[in-house]
């Protein structure tokens, strides 16, 4: 039974040593990006690059609370969204229209940090910010029976060769890394009952779907 126990035990922090790993990649690889794009508006426009260096610093207060949780409320991951675009608001302007759709019920369900991070950078990567007019993106958590579905749906350019369909090549795009990273995390904690899917979208633009077992409240 002693025996038993130590494997359980030593099974459990190894995989909490592989979501730690694969949860501190996520994090740099969005830092990263954010600092470029703060880099480059600098000499551009200094007002708009101190509005961004704020919510910046917003972005980063949360991601440090929630990266030493194993889990949160999914009203926080929502949060943490905002922030995340409320910077890009900043850099785009005009281009980007933004909303999220997180019904009460649901907002204190307990999910992974960071699961929506990088659905919502690679749509505003390769879906919107290449392409020359205004575009959508919208955030929204639903529940299917027993399942918590999260959606990050948007009208830019499509799973067309020049964009997104690098994001199903994770070795060949940095925005990959993170979509793979996702997926990892997914099968770490829930095996084959977690999904995560990206395909073209009605209409135009691109569906990113996570289904996962709902969570239990706390």
């Amino acid at each position: 039974r002693v025996q038993r126990a130590q494997v359980a035990a030593a099974a459990h922090e190894a995989t909490r040593a592989r979501l730690d790993m694969l949860q501190s990649q996520l994090e740099p690889h969005m830092l990263f990006n954010t600092l470029a794009n703060l880099r480059a508006l600098i000499a551009a426009d200094p007002t708009r690059a101190q509005e961004m260096l704020d919510h910046l610093i917003a972005f980063l207060r949360a991601t440090l609370a929630a990266s030493r949780q194993p889990v949160h409320a999914l009203s926080e991951e929502f949060a943490r969204i905002d922030d995340y675009l409320a910077l890009m608001r900043v850099r785009m302007g005009e281009r980007l229209r933004t909303s999220a759709t997180l019904p009460p019920a649901l907002a204190g369900l307990r999910v992974p940090p960071l699961l929506l991070q990088p659905l919502v950078e690679n749509a505003i990567k390769h879906g919107l910010e290449p392409q020359r007019g205004p575009g959508e993106l919208h955030v929204e958590a639903v529940l299917d029976g027993a399942t918590l579905v999260l959606r990050v749906t948007d009208t830019g350019r499509g799973l067309d060769a020049a964009g997104q369909a690098n994001a199903r090549e994770p070795a060949q795009a940095s925005s990959g890394f993170g979509l793979v990273q996702v997926r990892e995390r997914l099968r770490t904690l829930h095996g084959d009952a977690a999904h995560f899917t990206l395909e073209p979208r009605d209409g135009g633009g691109t569906l990113a779907e996570i289904r996962l077992p709902v969570p239990a409240r706390p």
